[in-house]
């Protein structure tokens, strides 16, 4: 039961890829969860144009579970617009070993989840990897915030999320190195009494969500609450 926590994709793949190598074994079965677009479209769409075989996306997401040993016919993309398979979804991600959800828009990544799919409970309560990035990373806790820079609405925020992580913590992602920016980080953790991890690009985390250990990989750095 690890959850791994990348602010950049493949920069934060890099990181971790030895260390989950040593979690996964060639026979197991991942899913991907692909779900966050510029303006809604459509199943047709979805298979041919934004996550088609060969594609950038489907080279970037099913490569980097090929680097680790996953075989490509144990990967699964769910489609959210397949509403005929809506129901085969809880059952694919249950027998699933690794679950990959991707960034971008969280509140939609969110709404597809929780109410369009209704696949919460399945992602809540996973038993396996959850490799998530950005917003994948972000809605692994049970609340998250944006700051400005990062929010579509331009002002700092909390949302709620799926829960997996019942907020041991709080992270940014795509932090950078201003000290502004960063003095807002050391707000968060005095005002909610628990460490702020910034987790820059180039930077990564993994959470043993059985043991709560923590692993930090590269350009991480740790806000501790001050009185």
């Amino acid at each position: 039961m690890y959850s791994v926590l990348l602010s950049e994709y493949e920069k934060g793949m890099e990181l971790v890829e030895s260390k989950l190598k040593k979690l996964i074994n060639p026979t197991q079965k991942a899913v991907i969860i692909a779900w966050t677009f510029p303006t809604e479209i459509d199943k047709k769409t979805f298979d041919e144009e934004w996550f088609p075989k060969g594609g950038r996306r489907y080279n970037k997401y099913v490569g980097s579970l090929l680097k680790l040993g996953i075989k490509e016919e144990n990967i699964t993309v769910l489609n959210c617009y397949d509403k005929d398979n809506f129901k085969n979804f809880k059952s694919i991600i249950y027998d699933s070993d690794i679950l990959v959800i991707t960034g971008g828009n969280p509140e939609m990544l969110y709404s597809k989840v929780t109410q369009e799919t209704e696949i919460l409970y399945s992602i809540k309560h996973y038993k396996g990897i959850i490799i998530g990035f950005s917003a994948g990373a972000d809605l692994q806790l049970k609340r998250y915030f944006i700051t400005a820079k990062n929010n579509y609405y331009k002002y700092f925020a909390f949302y709620d999320g799926f829960g997996v992580l019942d907020d041991p913590f709080y992270m940014d992602v795509h932090s950078i190195n201003n000290k502004r920016y960063l003095e807002k980080l050391q707000k968060v953790a005095n005002d909610k009494k628990k460490n702020v991890y910034a987790i820059f690009d180039d930077g990564a985390m993994i959470y043993d969500r059985s043991t709560n250990k923590l692993e930090i990989f590269g350009n991480v750095l740790t806000f501790e609450p001050k009185e």
